[in-house]
């Protein structure tokens, strides 16, 4: 993770950061990056390089990856409750801070990136294991700025006291 931050840092400053996020999420929804539940299973196929985890082994990514789905539904649930927007692009009518959103600020983020570990586990091979990773930095270093920023200038101090209470992942 430090390597990628140095390197990011060498390549963009924090501004230009920041406005590269903001025009990869008005032009590529993160719906679009449901795409990373198909490319392991695409990549185990054609390049599964190593085999790391073997039968009876790869059951265990069961686990995580119903946690995932459970944790998506759940947060889903939650906003819909709350009655806000489950579209990304849309405006935030209400802060959610109750249910997952109590100990992640982005449980959604967070079950496609535990879901995706359940499918590498699952599927055993080295390269599947590239994508959780990848979701997760695209996500930390573009969407979630993006979306911060967004809900700092609707909520305001009460989205900063929210940020300083509950953690961005976990």
């Amino acid at each position: 993770m430090f390597l990628y931050k140095q390197i990011l840092k060498f390549l963009f400053n924090q501004r230009e950061l920041a406005l590269l996020g903001d025009q990869l999420k008005k032009k590529i929804s993160p719906k679009y990056l449901n795409i990373f539940f198909v490319l392991p299973f695409l990549f185990h196929l054609i390049l599964p390089i190593i085999r790391i985890i073997n039968e009876p082994f790869k059951f265990v990514g069961i686990a995580p990856f119903l946690l995932g789905i459970i944790l998506n539904i759940w947060s889903l649930r939650v906003l819909m409750e709350n009655t806000t927007t489950i579209d990304f692009n849309a405006i935030t009518t209400n802060l959610v801070t109750t249910g997952p959103f109590n100990f992640s600020r982005n449980p959604i983020y967070l079950s496609g990136v535990i879901i995706l570990l359940g499918i590498a586990i699952f599927l055993g091979s080295l390269i599947t294991f590239v994508f959780p990773v990848v979701l997760l930095l695209i996500m930390d270093k573009f969407y979630i700025p993006f979306e911060e920023r967004k809900l700092e200038g609707i909520f305001g101090d009460e989205y900063l006291k929210y940020k300083q209470k509950v953690r961005k992942w976990i």
